[in-house]
């Protein structure tokens, strides 16, 4: 009903730019994707600076597995003005598409933080799977469960493949599909454990799951997908700024003469140690207590600036990125049919 009634404002006027949002929206909702980025694309012709705009093709190109692109596009949203919650539950998922579960798991709990929304609660959990924690993932997804929500079943059939309790997941799987249904997911759930974060992500939120030669390798665009770093929070203004201790000295002369100052200072200590080291002999024959030279003034003593070095960050290493066993060769087109959670 929506795409139709967006359809006949743009047979009225096909350059206007919310009857293509509308329809654009509409049509994501059917899962009509190609038609989605038609629509979205249009609409960008028109009006190239709508966050809008932005928001509808980036959700469209994370729907087709281009998440790289649509985080670009995420990007671009926020700088024109659309509100972060807005977008939130999509960023997040294209993040997952790429791996980075920490973003995307911050997505999503911003997009939850607006209003309680059962896919992005699903989503959320099942990023908590990806990522190995299976009692975050079990709490997220409990609320839905009480609800007997029967997606967030699938969901749970799903993460608990993740999580590698194959008889589990089955298990679930069997009880609470349909035994047709149930028998052709099966093999899919056993192959969850071999498969890259992003691919688990694709397969368990879009459906998709790679072919038997691609299992557990990720395409050149993901795998070079480096994590950005995070956005400083509110105490961020309490950390140290500038360089420690205060500007290095930008005069040489000021140097120059700091270092003549500490050269001096070595021969001194040096001229007193030789001097110690010729009466040394002397004062032991004649029986006496040899005489350790006098200290230095501390007035005298210049005490070489130090510097503190910043450790270096150690990286972050994404859950889930050890390397990956290659399956045993299998035939045939290993896409599911249906494995849509949702």
């Amino acid at each position: 009903a929506e795409l139709n009634t967006a359809l006949r404002r743009l047979a009225q006027d096909p350059r206007n730019v919310d009857a293509l949002l509308d329809a654009g929206g509409a049509s994501l909702k059917v899962n009509d994707v190609d038609a989605a980025i038609g629509f979205f694309g249009r609409a960008e012709e028109l009006s190239p600076s709508n966050p809008r705009v932005k928001i509808g093709l980036a959700a469209a190109y994370t729907r087709k597995q281009r998440p790289i692109e649509a985080l670009k596009l995420f990007d671009e949203a926020e700088a024109a003005g659309a509100s972060t919650a807005e977008l939130a539950s999509d960023r997040g998922l294209a993040y997952d598409l790429v791996g980075d579960n920490v973003s995307a798991q911050r997505q999503y709990e911003i997009a939850l933080a607006r209003g309680d929304d059962a896919e992005a609660r699903r989503r959320l959990a099942l990023s908590h799977a990806i990522a190995g924690d299976r009692a975050r993932f079990e709490q997220v997804l409990a609320p839905l469960i009480a609800q007997a929500d029967s997606a967030s079943y699938r969901a749970r059939a799903f993460g608990m493949a993740i999580l590698g309790e194959e008889a589990e997941a089955v298990a679930i799987a069997e009880a609470v599909m349909p035994r047709n249904l149930s028998a052709r997911m099966t093999p899919y759930l056993r192959y969850m454990p071999r498969l890259t974060d992003a691919q688990q992500a694709a397969a368990v939120n879009l459906g998709v799951f790679p072919r038997a030669a691609q299992i557990g390798r990720d395409g050149p665009q993901v795998a070079a997908y480096t994590p950005r770093q995070t956005t400083p929070g509110a105490d961020a203004r309490l950390a140290p700024q500038g360089e420690p201790l205060g500007p290095r000295p930008r005069n040489t002369n000021s140097r120059r003469g700091a270092e003549q100052g500490r050269n001096a200072n070595a021969r001194t200590l040096a001229g007193a140690s030789d001097k110690a080291a010729e009466l040394a002999p002397a004062l032991t024959d004649a029986g006496a207590t040899a005489v350790q030279p006098a200290p230095v003034p501390v007035a005298q003593a210049v005490v070489p600036r130090t510097e503190i070095v910043q450790p270096e960050r150690s990286p972050v290493i994404q859950p889930g990125s050890e390397a990956v066993a290659e399956p045993a060769p299998t035939t045939g087109n290993m896409a599911p049919a249906a494995l849509r959670l949702a």
